[in-house]
């Protein structure tokens, strides 16, 4: 989810801005979050603790691919 967070803006940022660009990002982050693990979640978690959880989940993967793109746009990328 962090990759998908952090490439598809990277992608879209040549044609639109870079805020709707990560907007895209967490709309296909979160589609695919649907598509893939949210049928295993509910085998195991209640909907309240599952939406909790994946709250917290999307929360630290968004924040995580925000700073690390920053990270690499504000030019201290190159050491890494």
């Amino acid at each position: 989810m962090v990759f998908i967070v952090i490439l598809v803006p990277d992608l879209l940022e040549d044609w639109i801005a870079l805020p709707v660009a990560r907007a895209i990002g967490w709309v296909v982050a979160s589609s695919v979050w649907l598509a893939v693990i949210e049928r295993d979640w509910r085998e195991y978690f209640s909907p309240v603790p599952r939406f909790a959880l994946q709250l917290v989940v999307w929360l630290s993967a968004v924040l995580v691919g925000v700073m690390i793109s920053d990270y690499f746009r504000m030019g201290r990328g190159e050491l890494l």
